[in-house]
């Protein structure tokens, strides 16, 4: 006996059906419909309060499962109820990847063209040969640290966000690997051996170094989320990729290196949007936020002063700039942008005042 045929849908069935498929939600959307950030984001991540009524199936060590609550001091309702303000996922983070590579070839090829290598001041090229990639050690050291963060985090919109991040850091660090090989050419070898050197014993990047390795000691993710996009990026990230990447850069004859520092700050922008929404569901909770008020100041109590003493040593660095920038405005500038990350972040009064 031979089936009868399946009579094709017309135009509006076929549209109501996707429609019908499209409604089905098992979860709540930021708006009133599920963007495909949150189609392709959401419940990627398993959990024994959304998915599984017996618990973990599986545990390292007979008592955590594959995700444990522990995993960080912090406490909140729904971690699943964050979202990145960014909405970023693998093909928009690829998309943006690839453009800020093209900004930065792009660069090194109308630079080729237009002779304007010809323009450096033969003492910054000096400068470049031994300073120019230590930063690809401090953006080495954050991905490390905020990758095994991304490990653990408790829901799969954080996961998403922290993990890229932490890849944002390492096309951060190999860029300035490769713009030095882009440099050999007009001036001559530029071996990563001086910069180890300067980023192991040099005295203005020691407390950077300290920060970053002392952040691998570091087992609660929420901490090195503070650590990292509260207290390190607003203050020494900022001052080493914007004013001695771009404005030190740009003193001496260089329009061609301040395109990676200026990429590197968008990427920024969207690493300090999407902390700022998550520090306010964090603080904002109904029923934790006074508790994880109390954990989040008494971290960036911790780690404020580090980063701190890294500026310091930093200010350093103008000195041996052949066209010093004044370090004072500065530092003005970076602490007034940094202000507005942590009023984003509403933790502007664990901060204090502006020093």
């Amino acid at each position: 006996m031979t089936e009868p045929p399946v009579k094709p849908l017309d135009d509006r069935e076929a549209r109501r059906s996707a429609d019908a498929e499209r409604s089905f939600q098992y979860f709540t959307p930021a708006k009133r419909r599920a963007s495909i950030y949150e189609d392709v984001t959401i419940d990627t991540q398993p959990s024994p309060r959304r998915h599984m009524d017996r618990g973990w199936q599986l545990s390292f060590d007979g008592v955590h499962g594959v995700w444990s609550d522990d995993s960080t001091l912090l406490e909140v309702a729904d971690w699943y109820a964050f979202r990145d303000p960014g909405g970023w996922w693998e093909r928009p983070y690829y998309q943006a990847g690839s453009q800020y590579e093209r900004q930065i070839e792009g660069a090194v090829r109308q630079a080729n063209a237009d002779h304007l290598f010809d323009d450096f001041n033969p003492d910054w090229i000096e400068f470049l040969r031994s300073n120019l990639q230590v930063p690809a050690f401090v953006q080495h050291g954050l991905w490390l640290a905020v990758a095994a963060a991304g490990r653990d985090t408790l829901a799969d919109s954080i996961t998403h966000a922290v993990v890229m991040q932490a890849a944002v850091k390492q096309r951060f660090a190999q860029s300035m690997v490769l713009y030095a090989l882009d440099l050999e050419p007009h001036f001559g070898p530029m071996p990563i051996e001086p910069a180890r050197d300067r980023w192991l014993e040099h005295p203005a990047w020691q407390p950077a170094r300290d920060y970053v390795e002392r952040l691998r000691t570091v087992l609660d993710w929420g901490e090195t989320l503070v650590a990292v996009n509260l207290c390190f990026e607003p203050l020494v990230g900022v001052l080493i990729q914007r004013e001695l990447g771009m404005r030190a850069a740009s003193a001496n004859g260089d329009s061609v290196t301040p395109t990676i520092g200026r990429v590197a700050q968008l990427e920024w922008q969207w690493v300090n949007e999407w902390t700022g929404t998550l520090m306010g569901m964090v603080l904002g909770d109904e029923q934790h936020g006074e508790r994880n008020h109390e954990i989040v100041a008494g971290w960036i109590a911790d780690w404020m002063p580090r980063a701190m003493d890294a500026v310091g040593a930093l200010s350093g660095m103008v000195d041996e700039l052949p066209v010093r920038i004044d370090f004072d405005a500065s530092w003005k500038r970076t602490r007034a942008d940094a202000q507005a990350v942590y009023e984003n972040a509403g933790v502007a009064e664990m901060v204090g005042a502006p020093a």
